[in-house]
């Protein structure tokens, strides 16, 4: 009766460590998703930035206000900038690992950055999006 019951209590820890792990696999993938979702877009955001310190440097002839064009440009160069410093930080900070952490203390952490890492990503498609948006008006 003894063994059955140790046996018993040792499956019971072997599979809720088992299914624990898998949580934590699963919102650490999760993260990765929106990370790498992210970093593609980061090529987009370095041609813009690009553009638009260009056009910062280069005279407007076009535009009757130029001082508020250069603001705008300015304003949109600062976003992008803005945006890219977040997520350097976030992966500086970032640590998968999480050892020595009890299950709770893990999905804790990871919740907090899976909020973080989607915070940032609306950040970066905004600032994308506005700067895109801008950048083909100039064109036009």
């Amino acid at each position: 009766m003894r063994k059955s019951v140790i046996s018993a209590i040792l499956c019971l820890a072997l599979f809720g460590c088992t299914d624990n792990k898998k949580q934590e696999k699963a919102l650490l993938d999760s993260i990765i998703k929106i990370h790498d979702k992210v970093m593609a877009g980061d090529d987009r955001l370095m041609k813009n930035k690009m553009k638009l310190d260009t056009l910062l440097k280069t005279k407007l002839t076009d535009v009757k206000d130029t001082a508020a064009e250069k603001t705008q440009m300015m304003g949109l160069s600062v976003q992008l900038t803005n945006a890219e410093d977040a997520m350097e930080k976030w992966m500086g900070k970032f640590d998968p690992e999480q050892k020595g952490k009890s299950h709770q203390e893990i999905m804790s952490y990871l919740g907090n950055q899976k909020l973080q890492v989607t915070a940032i990503d609306s950040q970066m498609n905004e600032a994308i999006n506005a700067s895109t948006n801008y950048l083909m008006q100039i064109k036009k």
